[in-house]
């Protein structure tokens, strides 16, 4: 066993090494196979080809010897698939004359793809294979790039498009990202009646564990505001919205005209100039004392 758990690999990296008198008796054969089609191959090119050729030997014989030629060909050609199918890569078929009858048995387990461990199932010496044994001896997850399943509502699906940007939150954090929507369900949920959105994000870093609970937004609309400031910013007074403003004294009530907004961003369209300084905390705090300082006044 050469992983553990939480271990980095790469794609075609040795995980384990199993001891399989299959995988010894399937390159035994191909081994075997193998020569006698050399041997079959060179007694046809150089003896039987040659006598036909030069009219010493029945049609018959040479057939006869050519279909036995391409016989022990076929058997190479299916031995040899037999250990694809177990595993064996090109380049051990390859190196197989060269091996020690000792190392015959032996097969490397190698990871599909490059990631990490993320479960290990077999240990040391266990017998793993048919017959109701473990066949599963790791879980290779690549966590670079990861999926978010979110519900949507039946009303909202049809603002959801293919590539849609999505800010993604998560519940217990202050983690946030964005990706795109990848997969946009045809189907409602039986039991929620909602349907599955599945967006993209990056996870290079390993921010974002499998299992976890998100919010996300998903964008359907995009347009440039020229002035916007934090919807938290805003609050509603009698005359209307206002922010405070920051001034030499404190912060004043600033009245203002607002335009549209989303959960996040409320745009400005008159009463506030770029590059001043507004509250966008405890905002209330600062309206409960403007109202205070009024009903003394």
């Amino acid at each position: 066993m050469r992983k553990n758990i939480g271990d980095p690999v790469e794609k075609n990296e040795v995980l384990a090494i199993l001891e399989s008198r299959e995988i010894a008796e399937a390159k035994s054969e191909y081994l075997a196979a193998r020569l006698t089609n050399d041997l079959q191959q060179d007694l046809f090119e150089r003896g039987e080809k040659v006598l036909w050729e030069r009219k010493i030997s029945s049609e018959q014989q040479f057939l006869r010897a050519r279909n036995e030629a391409a016989r022990t060909k076929m058997r190479v050609d299916i031995t040899r698939q037999k250990l694809f199918a177990l595993g064996v890569t090109e380049a051990e078929i390859v190196g197989l004359p060269e091996q020690s009858e000792a190392t015959l048995r032996r097969q490397e387990v190698r990871s599909p793809i490059s990631g990490h461990v993320v479960e290990r199932k077999v240990e040391l010496g266990v017998a793993v294979g048919r017959d109701q044994l473990e066949t599963e001896l790791f879980v290779i997850a690549d966590l670079d790039r990861v999926w978010v399943e979110l519900a949507v509502s039946p009303d909202d699906v049809p603002l959801v498009a293919m590539g849609a940007m999505v800010s993604v939150a998560a519940r217990a954090g202050t983690e946030r990202t964005e990706g795109k929507v990848v997969f946009i369900s045809p189907m409602l949920d039986r039991d929620t009646r909602l349907a599955r959105v599945v967006a993209e994000i990056d996870n290079t870093d390993g921010i974002w564990r499998p299992g976890s609970f998100v919010t996300a937004g998903i964008e359907f609309e995009h347009r440039q505001a020229p002035l916007a400031v934090p919807a938290a910013a805003v609050v509603t007074m009698e005359t209307g919205p206002v922010v405070f403003v920051r001034t030499p004294e404190g912060f004043a009530a600033r009245q203002i005209k607002l335009g549209q907004s989303d959960e996040q961003t409320t745009e400005v369209v008159s009463g506030l100039r770029e590059g001043e300084t507004i509250a966008v905390s405890n905002t209330f705090l600062l309206k409960a004392e403007m109202l205070k300082g009024s009903a003394e006044d």
